[in-house]
Protein backbone atom coordinates (compact mmCIF):
# COMPACT_ATOMS: atom_id res chain seq x y z
CA UNK A 1 0.00 0.00 0.00
CA UNK A 2 1.43 3.34 -1.04
CA UNK A 3 1.17 6.16 1.49
CA UNK A 4 0.63 9.78 0.54
CA UNK A 5 3.07 12.33 1.83
CA UNK A 6 1.72 15.50 3.38
CA UNK A 7 3.76 18.64 3.55
CA UNK A 8 3.17 21.77 5.60
CA UNK A 9 4.69 24.84 4.00
CA UNK A 10 5.24 27.72 6.38
CA UNK A 11 8.24 29.88 5.54
CA UNK A 12 8.01 31.97 8.71
CA UNK A 13 4.60 33.46 7.98
CA UNK A 14 5.39 34.26 4.35
CA UNK A 15 3.18 31.57 2.83
CA UNK A 16 0.68 31.71 5.65
CA UNK A 17 -0.29 34.47 8.05
CA UNK A 18 0.32 32.13 10.99
CA UNK A 19 2.98 29.69 12.12
CA UNK A 20 1.83 26.26 10.95
CA UNK A 21 3.54 24.36 13.76
CA UNK A 22 1.93 26.60 16.38
CA UNK A 23 -1.46 25.98 14.82
CA UNK A 24 -0.83 22.22 14.76
CA UNK A 25 0.06 22.39 18.46
CA UNK A 26 -3.26 24.09 19.21
CA UNK A 27 -5.20 21.53 17.19
CA UNK A 28 -3.47 18.36 18.34
CA UNK A 29 -3.32 19.26 22.05
CA UNK A 30 -6.74 20.92 22.28
CA UNK A 31 -8.25 18.30 24.59
CA UNK A 32 -5.03 17.05 26.19
CA UNK A 33 -5.11 17.55 29.98
CA UNK A 34 -1.31 17.95 30.00
CA UNK A 35 -1.26 20.53 27.21
CA UNK A 36 0.30 23.29 29.35
CA UNK A 37 3.28 21.11 30.28
CA UNK A 38 3.66 19.98 26.66
CA UNK A 39 3.44 23.60 25.43
CA UNK A 40 6.28 24.43 27.83
CA UNK A 41 8.44 21.57 26.54
CA UNK A 42 7.79 22.64 22.95
CA UNK A 43 8.74 26.20 23.85
CA UNK A 44 11.92 24.93 25.52
CA UNK A 45 12.96 23.01 22.38
CA UNK A 46 12.25 26.09 20.25
CA UNK A 47 14.39 28.24 22.53
CA UNK A 48 17.24 25.71 22.56
CA UNK A 49 17.34 25.82 18.76
CA UNK A 50 17.17 29.62 18.71
CA UNK A 51 20.08 29.75 21.18
CA UNK A 52 22.15 27.28 19.14
CA UNK A 53 22.04 24.61 21.88
CA UNK A 54 20.20 22.21 19.58
CA UNK A 55 20.05 21.98 15.80
CA UNK A 56 16.88 23.07 14.04
CA UNK A 57 16.21 19.52 12.80
CA UNK A 58 16.65 18.03 16.27
CA UNK A 59 14.42 20.69 17.79
CA UNK A 60 11.74 20.17 15.17
CA UNK A 61 11.84 16.38 15.58
CA UNK A 62 11.42 16.67 19.35
CA UNK A 63 8.58 19.19 19.04
CA UNK A 64 6.72 17.05 16.52
CA UNK A 65 7.07 13.98 18.79
CA UNK A 66 5.41 15.89 21.62
CA UNK A 67 2.40 16.78 19.50
CA UNK A 68 0.96 13.34 19.00
CA UNK A 69 -0.60 14.71 15.83
CA UNK A 70 -2.53 12.35 13.60
CA UNK A 71 -4.09 12.41 10.14
CA UNK A 72 -7.27 14.10 11.41
CA UNK A 73 -5.24 16.85 13.04
CA UNK A 74 -3.40 17.43 9.76
CA UNK A 75 -6.71 17.64 7.88
CA UNK A 76 -7.91 20.30 10.32
CA UNK A 77 -4.61 22.14 9.97
CA UNK A 78 -4.85 22.16 6.17
CA UNK A 79 -8.41 23.49 6.33
CA UNK A 80 -7.31 26.20 8.75
CA UNK A 81 -4.18 27.16 6.78
CA UNK A 82 -6.12 27.46 3.52
CA UNK A 83 -7.94 30.37 5.16
CA UNK A 84 -4.65 31.93 6.29
CA UNK A 85 -2.67 32.16 3.03
CA UNK A 86 -0.84 35.48 2.96
CA UNK A 87 -1.98 38.14 0.51
CA UNK A 88 1.46 38.33 -1.09
CA UNK A 89 1.44 34.59 -1.75
CA UNK A 90 -2.12 34.73 -3.12
CA UNK A 91 -1.12 37.48 -5.56
CA UNK A 92 1.44 35.07 -6.99
CA UNK A 93 -0.96 32.14 -7.40
CA UNK A 94 -0.76 32.21 -11.23
CA UNK A 95 3.02 31.81 -11.05
CA UNK A 96 2.76 28.81 -8.71
CA UNK A 97 0.10 27.17 -10.89
CA UNK A 98 2.29 27.67 -13.94
CA UNK A 99 5.29 26.15 -12.15
CA UNK A 100 3.22 23.17 -11.01
CA UNK A 101 2.20 22.50 -14.60
CA UNK A 102 5.83 22.54 -15.69
CA UNK A 103 6.80 19.75 -13.28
Amino acid sequence: MKHKNYYIIDFDSTFTQVEALDELVRISLKDNPDKEAIFKKIEDYTNMAMEGKLSFSESLAERVKLLGANKEHLKKLVTHLKKKVSKSFSRNAPFFKKMRMMY
